[in-house]
């Protein structure tokens, strides 16, 4: 047995995992036409119209609507829907804050649903337990890519009356039963920064086939001003919107990633398909479960170390040490139950004062227990599309390493 490379062995990923600039020549030949065109806002020039045109063709939605940000997008879809003061939210607590800010921003009350441990992703029946009078929402997320159980979550909004959004930051071109994400629930919400299967470095759009949320949303995402030439003279500003605009360099480059992100999803399933196939048989090594009619758009991809011995900590180590980049975490958040921002309600940055809305609601830390389980096991697995063959070889080969010196 070869000595880990923490001990001072032969580390197993020698060589950096490919990383090819994800940008290219389609990137530069639509940013060209935009700059040639010489409108750069998307009220004025067309490259914003022709990315949301294009998604509509390609996802099978009647109307898109892009944004600014991913944060933008879950706040103008809960707008959408109709999410106002006091109205409750409820999602899961492992999330990107980019959630409960969003809900917040609405003057909404996020509240938190626990998950199945054994995929990660909300579970269906903690949320609908969750339901009162004042639900508005579910904001179910597609975790990591893979997907949440649709079929129920659309049959408990249809029971309560109560909207379905999907947050669909982390699985662009993932399908439910053939249907895109984002083209289930009543709006679809994604981000494309840096690290999404899309980027623009930061932005995000709206997928929706229900013409009065798509109205609403466009009308939030743009101070409300109505662009269609329907209206002469001063604008009617019928309700509060926000500037979530994008701009048509974004749209440029959107449009280009648009045209890659099915070859982009092909090839994280190929990595993924490759540890389910090599490594599900490592004790204490627990890939995520995949719902019967989803195929995911993996991310990193969420297992977990359930073993005792070693602590997950020294594991992490020695993997790391052979050169794969793992991690314990989803992000920058973990449960953010425990995060300031809600075990304390700090909305404001300057002053402990929390507004009315949100005044009387006391969460149960402990709510969750899964969640805090799932954060205590997680070990992230590298995926990406530009990685080689012999990258994967080799990260299968350290996890195996490393199984082997413990688990023998």
């Amino acid at each position: 047995m070869s000595q880990l490379a923490i001990h001072g062995g032969p580390k197993t990923k020698s060589t950096p995992y490919a990383s090819p600039n994800r940008y290219g020549d389609e990137e530069l030949s639509q940013l060209t036409d935009v700059i040639r065109e010489g409108k750069l806002m998307c009220s004025y020039g067309t490259k914003v119209g022709e990315f949301e045109d294009a998604v509509c063709e390609q996802f099978g939605c009647e109307f898109t609507i892009a944004n600014s940000s991913g944060t933008a997008s879950v706040h103008a879809a809960l707008a959408a829907v109709g999410v106002s003061e006091g109205h409750e939210v409820i999602t899961t607590p492992m999330i990107d804050a980019g959630v409960p800010c969003a809900i917040l921003s609405q003057n909404a009350i996020p509240i938190f649903a626990d998950i199945d441990i054994r995929h990660g992703l909300t579970d269906p029946a903690s949320a609908e337990s969750l339901i009162t009078p004042r639900t508005r929402a579910i904001l179910v997320v597609h975790l990591g890519g893979n997907l949440v159980d649709l079929d129920a979550f659309m049959a408990i909004g249809e029971k309560h009356g109560v909207a379905i959004v999907e947050d669909c930051s982390q699985a662009h071109a993932g399908r439910w039963k053939g249907r895109y994400v984002g083209t289930v629930g009543a709006i679809g919400a994604f981000s494309m920064n840096e690290s999404k299967h899309m980027s623009t470095g930061d932005g995000g759009f709206c997928t929706t086939s229900d013409p009065e949320v798509a109205r609403i949303n466009r009308l939030f995402i743009d101070k409300t001003y109505i662009r269609d030439g329907s209206i002469t003279g001063p604008q009617p500003l019928p309700f509060k919107g926000v500037n979530y605009r994008p701009n048509c360099l974004s749209a440029a480059v959107a449009l280009a990633q648009l045209h890659k992100v099915e070859a982009n999803i092909s090839r994280r399933r190929e990595i993924v398909a490759r540890y389910f196939d090599e490594l599900s048989d490592l004790p204490h090594f627990e890939l995520p479960i995949v719902l019967d009619g989803a195929e995911p758009a993996y991310w990193p991809i969420y297992t977990r170390y359930t073993g005792a011995e070693p602590p997950r900590s020294e594991i992490v180590a020695a993997l790391n040490a052979e050169g794969v980049p793992t991690a314990t975490s989803i992000g920058p958040g973990q449960n953010v139950l425990r995060s300031d921002l809600i075990s304390q309600k700090r909305y404001y940055p300057c002053t402990d004062t929390v507004p009315a809305f949100w005044r009387d609601t006391v969460y149960d830390l402990d709510s969750c227990p899964n969640v805090d389980e799932f954060m205590r096991q997680l070990v992230t697995m590298p995926v990406d599309y530009r990685y080689t063959d012999e990258d994967i070889t080799q990260t299968i080969a350290a996890v195996r390493k490393v199984w082997d010196h413990y688990f023998g």
